[in-house]
């Protein structure tokens, strides 16, 4: 699986954390999205984690992954601070 860095890092605050944290590519999306996500469901949800995993199999663009994510982050009310 490749890392596909991103072409802009994002700053995410998930509910109930004390500060913000660096998003940079497909595969910490992906651990986010799976393990500290506070919603686990909806269409952008399941979208996201399915570009996010296209996109560390080379199937994908990195920046696809990264507005699925994005998508992903308005579904939940995360906030994403850059």
């Amino acid at each position: 699986m490749l890392s596909v860095t991103w072409d802009r890092a994002l700053a995410i605050l998930l509910p109930g954390m004390p500060r913000a944290m660096t998003i940079s590519c497909a595969r910490n999306a992906m651990f986010v999205l799976a393990e500290k996500w506070p919603v686990t469901y909806g269409r952008a949800f399941q979208r996201a984690l399915a570009f996010c995993a296209r996109a560390m199999e080379g199937k994908c663009s990195p920046s696809r992954a990264r507005l699925a994510f994005l998508a992903a982050a308005r579904e939940a009310n995360v906030v994403v601070e850059a």
